[in-house]
């Protein structure tokens, strides 16, 4: 059998023999694997080496497993690490631009979505952030801040956008804004256009609150 291998790492090693297989094509988009007796006979591994390295993969994006029915080729592309390591090593120009897409597509879907309750949550958000503005507090400042924006995504509704956000802003936004106002920048700085973002998204003006994004990552 071709593809035995030593016992060491044995899933580790069994998950990247597959992937192999995936990217070459042996194993096509949504294909069905051969079930865990003939892929333990295949490798020669056991049971718990096969099951280990098909959840690496299922995690890694490649695989799907449909309980009792079998796993298949879900991608042929692996997600070769994390999004949320990959944005701690992300160069600033990328983040930056990514940041303004985001907040662009988020401020839009908030001021349609927002409801009530969210608004009552942004104005009190706003209103500790200025607070700490006015007494030089940074590190209130920053979680006031960071979490107004968060508020923000929640109002969009939309649950894939809100989570790529948080991601993004809890591995990167919060060091980034840290770095920039250390540098003994005034926290009122744009305190005037974030009031102005409240404002349309209580109006619910979405072209007017991206006008107002894009004015603030102009203004960075």
């Amino acid at each position: 059998m071709e593809n035995l291998i030593d016992r060491k790492n044995l899933s580790e090693v069994v998950a990247q023999r597959l992937s192999e297989m995936i990217r070459s094509g042996e194993y096509k988009l949504e294909q069905k694997l051969p079930i865990e007796s003939d892929l333990m006979k295949q490798f020669g591994v056991g049971r718990s080496s096969i099951r280990e390295a098909v959840r690496t993969l299922e995690n890694s994006g490649m695989l799907r497993v449909q309980q009792g029915i079998g796993t298949f080729v879900a991608s042929q592309n692996a997600m070769t690490e994390p999004l949320a390591k990959r944005l701690q090593t992300a160069g600033l120009a990328d983040m930056q631009e990514v940041r303004e897409l985001l907040e662009m597509k988020i401020v839009e879907k908030a001021a349609i979505n927002r409801t009530a309750e969210d608004l009552v949550l942004m104005k009190s958000l706003l209103e500790l952030r200025n607070k700490a503005a006015d007494h030089n507090n940074l590190q209130d400042w920053l979680e006031a801040d960071i979490n107004f924006h968060m508020a923000i995504a929640d109002a969009s509704k939309n649950i894939i956008l809100t989570e790529l956000y948080k991601t993004f802003i809890e591995q990167q936004l919060k060091k980034s804004i840290a770095d920039t106002y250390s540098q003994q920048i005034p926290l009122h700085r744009f305190t005037a256009l974030h009031k102005k973002l409240l404002d349309c998204i209580v109006d619910q003006d979405p072209r007017k609150a991206v006008k107002v994004v894009v004015e603030m990552h102009h203004q960075e």
